[in-house]
């Protein structure tokens, strides 16, 4: 037997079995999409599963709908459903962070940014008119920001404490931090006359007026 002959002879024996595998069966187009797909000869729906379950789907969604509160954006003004316990104002994340923001300009740089309203504050006078650190740096005409203090400022720091065993504002004896009277990353002085005990709170609260006097 010759190749041929053999490639003809399979042939022959898998074409029995493909025909047997569709037995029954049926071309159908659907009446709404004309997509074309194989289906039992028995079944006598006209339409595709995706388009007989189209109106399934729609009356669904007339349900859901039925209950819900037509609400309005308050940043594009369009009308969206709403649950009825649900205090949704806008319509989508990017509508909700366009309201909560506004735009600024770097007083640096001249770059427009955007930031969140609850960021801004009255108490400096920096706040919201900065892109970034470095620009806010640059306008001050300072170094770069300063991470470390010294090889020697952890044993400089503890007798500082031990010298002063409390807040030299309010008189606190704990969480105590040791502030720079001039700013370190300006002087690099860590001489105990330049240094002084102060609280957490407090040093916080000095750390904000001098940063305004600075913005100034």
């Amino acid at each position: 037997m010759t190749l041929a002959h053999g490639a003809a002879a399979r042939t022959d024996a898998v074409a029995p079995r493909a025909r047997s595998r569709n037995r029954g069966m049926r071309l159908r187009s659907c009446a709404e999409c004309g997509k074309v797909e194989e289906v039992r000869a028995d079944n006598p729906a006209t339409r595709c599963r995706l388009c007989a379950a189209r109106p399934t789907l729609a009356q669904g969604r007339r349900v859901r709908s039925a209950g819900r509160n037509r609400e309005t954006c308050r940043h594009c003004g369009r009308v969206f459903p709403a649950p009825p316990s649900s205090r949704q104002r806008f319509c989508s994340r990017a509508c909700r962070h366009a309201a909560q923001s506004v735009e600024r300009t770097c007083a640096t740089c001249g770059a427009s940014f955007r930031i969140a309203r609850s960021v801004l504050s009255d108490r400096t006078n920096s706040s919201g008119r900065f892109c970034s650190r470095s620009c806010y740096e640059r306008h001050l005409c300072r170094t770069p920001r300063i991470r470390g203090r010294g090889s020697r400022w952890k044993m400089i720091r503890k007798v500082a404490l031990r010298q002063t065993p409390f807040c030299a504002c309010c008189g606190r004896t704990r969480h105590l931090q040791v502030h720079h009277i001039i700013p370190f990353r300006l002087t690099r002085d860590n001489s105990p006359t330049n240094l002084i005990p102060l609280c957490r709170a407090c040093h916080k609260r000095v750390e904000s007026v001098f940063q305004d006097v600075e913005a100034v």
